[in-house]
């Protein structure tokens, strides 16, 4: 298994090892989020990168395989099934297309209702 701090993608004995973040998989993650129309984040402002981002996204690895936990609020307005499932779609898509590392699930956990005029540049 891999350590703590990161994944390994073992690449072939003449190739090494790779060693992913779980900053990078959180960020990468909470990037793809922000593109989904009728997600946001739980408190405001905008999906934190880096560090920051292990605040809402959960990342594991298990047997090769990355499963993903991440908040999220939805705006008012927008089915929740249909948001949430873009929403897993689209994170699952962009960690295997730059890590190359399989994503077994993207569990959701909505945690809010943000109206329109929360939202961040929202009118209000």
């Amino acid at each position: 298994m891999a350590k703590e701090e990161g994944f390994v993608s073992e690449l072939g004995p003449e190739e090494g090892k790779v060693s992913i973040s779980r900053d990078v998989i959180a960020t990468i993650a909470g990037l793809a989020a922000a593109e989904v129309p009728g997600i946001a984040p739980p408190k405001g402002e905008s999906f934190p990168r880096g560090e920051g981002a292990r605040k809402l996204v959960d990342t594991q690895l298990a047997e090769g395989r990355v499963r993903i936990g991440i908040k999220v609020a939805v705006i008012y307005g927008h089915p929740v099934q249909e948001v949430t499932q873009k929403l897993q779609e689209r994170i699952k898509q962009e960690i295997e297309k730059m890590t190359a590392l399989p994503v077994e699930a993207v569990d959701v956990e909505v945690t809010k209702v943000v109206f329109p005029e929360e939202e961040p540049g929202g009118v209000g």
